[in-house]
């Protein structure tokens, strides 16, 4: 204590302490010591990260953070999502429904017209007595186009109203079903909690446009919903990265994300196998790689620190939006 306390590597709780039972060192000493410090100063042994990382795992077991947020039900962050998205809605222009907000649906307009046809999709799909309600061969965006065109001369608050309405039938219909039962999602199958997963990160995304579009705030899902969404996310990747074709049969990684909605997660790159030793280290925002997950950040630009294998770190973060539909 009485070195550190020489060398001002005490924080300042520490050193009002060891001040108290050692007494202050006059300046002269404090510099001579610090030189010396720096002299001698070497590296740590090869084997101390792995030393240390091992145990700390011993103590606990890779998981979300032990004071982290409690996430929300998957019914309830959709269902804080669909109000959102409609206040949003509901403070457009019509000048603003015109907007061009996405590369592929157009304006503000064709984008709500669009999820308008989605919601009514889902209701089917969430009805285990309704027949497919679009060939799930048909691409998300291409499914729609019949419904779009069908609402071309809506206005706006038509558009909004339709969508909140439909959307609101599919809340409904989902907290009557059975949370296990496997149902369609174009060429994905998934529980109904995984669907209302992806439809809460379409609807999350589709308000980014909106408010790129508008010059709104970019909306920010509240912390409990956001490490749901993380979560999710952590147990869809090995999922994924099949779906895309890219799988890394026995190899793990490891990500640590943070922010309020973070963890750390060990991740197989395999859906057969359980996680091992990881090969790569991924450190990133939960939020921002939550971003990357619903296509409205590239890999590229995700903030990360990466350590050991970064080509197995750019497939895995080319794969984790693989379920994300537009």
């Amino acid at each position: 204590m009485a070195a550190l306390l020489a060398i001002d590597a005490l924080d300042s709780d520490e050193q009002a302490d060891a001040e108290l039972r050692f007494g202050t060192f006059p300046a002269g000493i404090v510099d001579v010591a610090a030189s010396l410090a720096e002299s001698t100063e070497t590296p740590p042994p090869d084997h101390l990260k792995a030393d240390t990382l091992a145990k700390a795992r011993a103590r606990r077991a890779p998981g979300p953070a032990a004071d982290g947020v409690e996430p929300c039900s998957v019914a309830e962050a959709f269902d804080r999502t669909v109000a959102e998205f409609a206040a949003l809605l509901s403070g457009l222009s019509e000048h603003e429904w015109g907007a061009h907000a996405h590369e592929e649906h157009g304006a503000v307009r064709d984008i709500v017209a669009h999820l308008i046809g989605v919601e009514r999709f889902c209701a089917a799909w969430l009805d285990p007595s309704a027949p497919p309600p679009v060939d799930p061969s048909v691409e998300h965006v291409a499914s729609t186009r019949p419904v779009v065109a069908s609402l071309a001369d809506a206005t706006g608050a038509d558009l909004a109203r339709l969508w909140h309405e439909a959307a609101l039938a599919v809340a409904a219909a989902a907290r009557i079903a059975d949370r296990d039962r496997r149902v369609t999602f174009h060429d994905i199958t998934a529980s109904v909690d995984g669907l209302l997963v992806m439809r809460t990160f379409e609807l999350w995304a589709h308000g980014m446009d909106i408010a790129y579009a508008t010059n709104r705030a970019l909306p920010v899902l509240d912390d409990e919903r956001m490490a749901m969404l993380a979560r999710r996310l952590m147990k869809s990747i090995p999922n994924a990265l099949a779906y895309r074709r890219t799988i890394a049969p026995g190899r793990t990684a490891r990500f640590v994300l943070t922010g309020p909605a973070g963890g750390t997660y060990s991740v197989s790159l395999d859906p057969r196998e359980k996680a091992g030793e990881p090969s790569v280290t991924i450190i990133a925002d939960a939020f921002d790689l939550c971003r990357v997950a619903a296509r409205r950040l590239r890999p590229a630009e995700l903030d990360a620190t990466i350590e050991g294998d970064r080509a197995l770190a750019e497939l895995v973060l080319a794969g984790v939006d693989a379920f994300a539909r537009d």
